[in-house]
């Protein structure tokens, strides 16, 4: 039997239907391939075109951009990821709930030699109103010449004496983010400075404890080149310390509390200190502010912010509060004219864009027109070379033409 399968095997016939199987076979598997290649493709391609759909306007016939712009015919249309947007960049925080928030410190919170001491503040509000949240600082004080400037921060204050402010005025407005910058008076004054991290513990156990939605951002404390009363620099690194193992313990325990971290290379320097030596200068509130919402944008990533408890009374706009005061009007007033000047700068670059679409169409005739002389100049040259190659054959003849006449004659 086994003889006769391979005497059948080995016939031209049946070996030309086998290979002609096998070629089938691969052929098919191939096929197979090139339309998985050809989705795959088109799927980028397809993917290629939602990213880049609003990139279709710049090309146009005669090479300029359809929108005015200046042409770069160098530079071709590079393929660009949609990107990482991270919260905060670009999209609001917590997907835009109202941020209440309550500053509360010293002298520092206060604003104190800022120019118009709205200190760390008037930055953190404008960023989050930017990118959609609506803001309402929260306290018993006013200060600044911001409409929504309520704080809770008094000159000179320890971390023990915050606490005993905030018993007062937490559970009457509810904050969902307290902006804590507590314990450079502790160091000033030198006030039991080994305890400290009990008594800062016990303030923000109180203060989540309170506002249940509350998070918690702790700002370490600025340096200090003051060495005539206070001498505090020694005092305010070791509090610093104590503040970063404070972190780690909360971290531990679950809570909603994140790190400000104001040292480092990139936070505040000694040269970043007004006349005092102890307060930041106006840049330098503008840079803590960045470093404080830092810590909101790492907040919103971990999932810590929540929507503030309801309060009678607490709007989620704090700017819709005071809008009725005097510094509310003068606040509209200058939105009006801040819209006025966009308008105006809007105009102002339209002009200008119509401008530089003429000077390059113009630009790209001259271009055409040196093009052409530099094609007609060499043109010129080579007749005028054959000419001058046709006189000197033509001299040529004529003095072989004199010579001959002249010894024949």
């Amino acid at each position: 039997m086994e003889k006769l399968v391979e005497r059948i095997s080995t016939t031209p016939y049946v070996s030309a239907l086998v290979a002609r199987r096998r070629f089938l076979f691969g052929a098919f598997v191939i096929f197979l391939i090139l339309i998985a290649v050809s989705l795959t493709e088109k799927e980028d391609v397809n993917a290629w075109s939602r990213t880049q759909s609003g990139f279709s306007h710049l090309a146009a016939a005669n090479g300029t951009n359809s929108n005015g712009s200046i042409p770069i015919q160098s530079s071709p249309l590079i393929p660009i990821g949609q990107g990482y947007k991270r919260p905060g960049y670009e999209l609001p925080l917590a997907d835009g709930i109202p941020l209440r928030i309550m500053a509360i410190g010293a002298s520092t919170t206060r604003g104190d030699e800022s120019f118009d001491n709205n200190g760390f503040r008037r930055p953190i509000r404008e960023y989050l109103t930017s990118i959609g949240n609506p803001v309402n600082f929260v306290g018993t004080q006013r200060v600044g010449n911001m409409s929504d400037n309520e704080i809770e921060a008094y000159p000179g204050a320890r971390t023990g004496q915050m606490h005993h402010h905030a018993l007062d005025v937490v559970p009457k407005t509810k904050p969902n983010v307290v902006l804590v910058n507590v314990g450079a008076n502790d160091c000033f004054q030198h006030w039991d400075i080994p305890n400290f991290y009990k008594r800062y513990y016990a303030f923000v156990d109180y203060l989540l404890t309170a506002s249940p939605r509350a998070t918690i951002v702790m700002g370490t404390l600025l340096p200090t080149t003051e060495t005539e009363r206070f001498n505090g620099s020694a005092d305010v690194t070791v509090v610093n310390q104590q503040m970063h193992r404070l972190y780690q313990i909360f971290k531990n325990e679950g809570r909603p509390v994140v790190l400000a971290d104001m040292t480092g290379p990139d936070g505040i320097q000694d040269s970043d200190l007004s006349w005092d030596g102890m307060h930041p200068t106006s840049a330098a509130y503008i840079r803590m502010g960045q470093i404080l919402l830092r810590s909101m944008i790492e907040a919103d990533a971990r999932g810590f912010l929540r929507p503030a408890e309801p309060i009678h009374g607490v709007l989620q706009d704090g700017d819709l509060e005071h809008q009725d005061e005097d510094y509310g009007r003068w606040a509209d007033e200058q939105r009006r004219l801040e819209a006025h000047r966009k308008k105006v700068e809007e105009q102002e670059v339209m002009k200008m864009t119509e401008e530089l679409k003429r000077w390059t169409t113009s630009l790209e005739g001259s271009l055409e027109l040196k093009k052409h002389e530099a094609d007609i100049v060499p043109k010129l040259r080579r007749d005028s070379n054959s000419v001058d190659a046709s006189n000197t054959i033509l001299a040529w003849i004529l003095g072989l033409l004199a010579t001959w006449i002249q010894s024949n004659f």
